[in-house]
């Protein structure tokens, strides 16, 4: 018989919570004050990760005494993802709407549905005086990435994505897209580059204003960050190829090294970008190991966060991808993948009712000062709710 102890608590929450949020039950976005003792905010975003991927994670990675690291966490509740003009979101504006707290169009970036620019928690959190990070494994100018610092009417226009990037001066950019920053005339780090820029030199034009460039993991870990004022890690043309080196756990951990130093504390986004490739593809097999990747990198923002209790963690997704369910036995249906073993023992199938995003509310943990308030049902504009007031006047 498969046993399930601590590791169930989480899932039990989540389905109480669906049954109270369908009977009007739960508080929605509920006012609060502004939340004291916030230093730094970390948001992990799992790209397509809904309530089924971080199951079949836990399943495979953790033992029955155990939880996954971004679920042992005070606080859990569910996210609504709709955009502006679709019950079906897309990462561009899901992540518009946890970036800057305002509902968009589908394919839209830091605009509003009207296409009005709209301020963003990280351009936000550099007024302040924070140190900001940009964090992925998808190119830097992608959808979620780009939400935070860009304001574009197309998710595609990833050469005017790059150069706002560079523009809003974020302090830490980690993750692939070489091919968006170079102009045809720069081989770079990888030359097989496709869709290079055919404009203005970014790398060359960084570089000038104090930029680190490091592209590959063993310059990564060279990277002295107490004399590091910029670091820009392109570590592949487009998205990253798997097996991810450096990790996004490394990545994540040499982010925090860097933003960690600065006097007023940092804002760092860090996405977990290929759940949602492989959920395109019904890969089970990458949707399960890039979730366990994404968890081994909240390990390292919960070991940071263990000395800074003023260190507000949040883990969550977009939108869920693929309609992922989960089986002990095999259904029979087509497109099955499995058995995959259970860390506790036994083993476990994956059906999918999709290759495209869904509806389905997300699941949010959190924990730090302020985490309380992500308890419940909320939209996913409640995301930066919590963080804008985390940041204070």
């Amino acid at each position: 018989m498969i046993r399930r102890k601590k590791s169930s608590i989480f899932l039990t929450i989540l389905a109480l919570l669906l049954v109270l949020a369908a009977a009007g039950c739960l508080p929605q976005d509920p006012a609060t004050g502004a939340t004291s003792g916030v230093r730094n905010i970390i948001l992990f975003i799992g790209d397509g990760m809904g309530q089924a991927q971080r199951q079949a994670a836990l399943w495979a990675a953790v033992d029955d005494d155990g939880l996954l690291a971004m679920d042992d966490m005070p606080a859990a509740g569910l996210l609504h993802t709709a955009a502006a003009d679709s019950d079906v979101t897309d990462s561009a504006a899901a992540a518009t709407a946890m970036a800057s707290g305002v509902k968009t169009n589908v394919g839209v970036i830091g605009l509003d549905a009207g296409l009005a620019p709209v301020a963003t928690i990280l351009e936000k959190a550099g007024s302040r005086g924070k140190l900001t990070g940009l964090v992925t494994t998808t190119p830097i100018t992608d959808a979620t990435p780009a939400a935070f610092a860009a304001h574009v009417r197309d998710r595609k226009l990833f050469a005017e994505i790059a150069v706002q990037l560079l523009n809003a001066k974020v302090d830490v950019m980690l993750g692939g897209g070489e091919d968006t920053l170079l102009p045809v005339s720069e081989t770079g780090c990888d030359e097989k580059y496709r869709e290079r820029n055919a404009g203005r030199n970014t790398f060359r034009r960084a570089s000038n204003q104090g930029t680190t460039w490091v592209c590959d993991a063993k310059a990564l870990a060279a990277v002295d960050p107490a004399s590091t004022t910029r670091l820009v890690g392109l570590f592949a043309d487009q998205g990253m190829t798997r097996p991810f080196s450096p990790s996004l756990a490394d990545m994540t951990q040499r982010a925090i090294d860097i933003l960690a130093r600065g006097p007023n504390g940092f804002f760092l986004m860090v996405e977990a970008g290929q759940i949602d490739w492989a959920a395109h593809t019904n890969d089970a097999e990458h949707v399960i190991a890039d979730t366990i990747g994404l968890d081994r990198a909240v390990k390292i923002a919960r070991q940071y966060a263990a000395a800074n209790n003023d260190t507000l963690i949040i883990v969550t997704a977009d939108h869920e991808t693929g309609g992922m369910a989960l089986s002990h036995l095999p259904m029979g249906l087509n497109g099955e993948d499995g058995p995959f073993p259970m860390a506790g023992g036994g083993t476990f199938y994956v059906n999918w009712s999709t290759r495209q995003h869904t509806p389905t509310d997300v699941p949010v943990t959190a924990m730090g000062p302020g985490a309380q308030q992500l308890n419940g049902v909320h939209d996913n504009t409640f995301v930066y709710k919590v963080m804008e007031k985390a940041l204070g006047k």
